[in-house]
């Protein structure tokens, strides 16, 4: 002990107390380094984890924080991504051609609506025309070709940009029909729309709640789709989204983010497949809900181990208190700097310098550095 006291006396040594000082101040700034970019987002990253959240950059903790407005798809987000056919409206052919044709051309394309049509025609027990040539167009329809013959199927806007005519009292039904939550596929031979297919997806239960909570923690939400106006509306409306951007294709969805993101604030975007692609690709931080496909977890800042959009919201939370806890330890540290600083210049204003003087900032050290521990350890949520 009386060792320990002779190596910090600093009676008329004033060297040894800015040494002792600059060890004291050196040490604190040390443990504050660690708590706040190890420490600190190792224990972010934990908690993330229990809450089933999983981030694989915890750079993009700030940005998570920060969090403004989410943008969504409407296909396993905000529906279940199941639909299943309803009806058929035909026009000058029978509903089962209708239907046969509509299978043929989208047999073997990777889309919940192809699936469904697919699937309906099969369990019809229809025979199917063979299709020489099948080419989606991302978020509009396909095109196809069956003995020479031109063949379409998807949105109304699809078809009116190849110049095919939609008779007025088949529009008119398809519309009344979306409004009511409908999803309207319409198929065409050439220049002819020969009728429409309705299908029907699911809002998730959740999702009513999920949104109510992510506009409680400040979040807004955005539903892209390339469904026509109507439909959009009427998944928007019971699932209380913010805003609705309709008959947006895959190009059209991230183009609507980037000028979203003109406003300075923090967009996120959150899908399921890589229908989604283009927001997920130009967020400044992008979600993967659970069951979301591979290559959209692996261009994901964050993986959501859940199928509730109302996680992230918990997610923005947990990170929220991790930059305040970052925040604080930033002002006890530069408090604690000040301190030491003004106890020298103290210290060496007096008439001379008490023997063991130098108590005083390694005092001031343990008291900054045992709030900091205080401030930043256990981490909770």
């Amino acid at each position: 002990m009386d060792y320990i006291l002779a190596c910090i006396s600093i009676e008329d040594n004033p060297v040894r107390l800015y040494l002792i000082t600059a060890v004291v101040i050196l040490l604190f700034n040390c443990l504050w380094a660690f708590l706040d970019r190890l420490l600190l987002p190792w224990q972010a990253k934990k908690l993330l984890k229990k809450w089933k959240i999983g981030i694989k950059n915890t750079s993009k903790l700030p940005l998570l924080a920060q969090l403004k407005d989410l943008v969504v798809n409407l296909s396993g987000t905000i529906s279940y991504g199941a639909p299943a056919v309803t009806d058929i409206f035909p026009n000058g052919i029978s509903s089962g051609r209708l239907l046969a044709l509509a299978a043929a051309i989208e047999k073997g394309i990777d889309h919940p609506i192809a699936e469904a049509i697919v699937d309906e025609a099969s369990v019809r027990g229809l025979a199917l025309p063979e299709i020489s040539a099948a080419s989606p167009v991302p978020g509009k329809g396909v095109e196809a070709l069956m003995n020479r013959q031109t063949l379409s199927l998807g949105s109304a806007k699809f078809l009116q940009e190849q110049n095919i005519e939609i008779p007025a009292e088949l529009f008119t039904r398809a519309d009344q029909l979306a409004y009511k939550g409908q999803i309207i596929v319409f198929v065409a031979i050439g220049k002819f729309c020969r009728g429409f297919i309705t299908l029907h997806d699911k809002i998730k239960r959740s999702v009513p709640g999920d949104i109510s909570f992510l506009r409680e923690m400040g979040i807004t939400t955005t539903l892209l789709t390339g469904a026509n106006r109507s439909t959009a509306k009427s998944y928007g409306k019971p699932s209380t989204i913010d805003q609705i951007r309709s008959e947006l294709d895959a190009m059209g969805k991230a183009k609507e983010l980037l000028l979203m993101q003109t406003s300075g604030r923090v967009i996120g975007a959150a899908g399921r497949t890589m229908k989604f692609e283009g927001p997920i690709r130009s967020s400044q931080l992008s979600f993967a809900l659970e069951y979301a496909e591979e290559s959209v977890k692996s261009m994901a800042d964050v993986l959501i181990h859940t199928n509730s959009l109302g996680t992230i919201a918990t997610a923005k939370g947990i990170c929220r208190v991790v930059m305040g806890k970052k925040k604080t330890g930033r002002l006890i540290a530069i408090a604690c700097n000040l301190l030491l600083l003004l106890s020298v210049v103290f210290l060496l204003n007096l008439a001379s310098l008490p023997a063991y003087g130098s108590l005083l900032p390694i005092i001031i050290g343990i008291f900054a550095a045992a709030i900091l521990l205080l401030n930043q350890i256990p981490l909770q949520y």
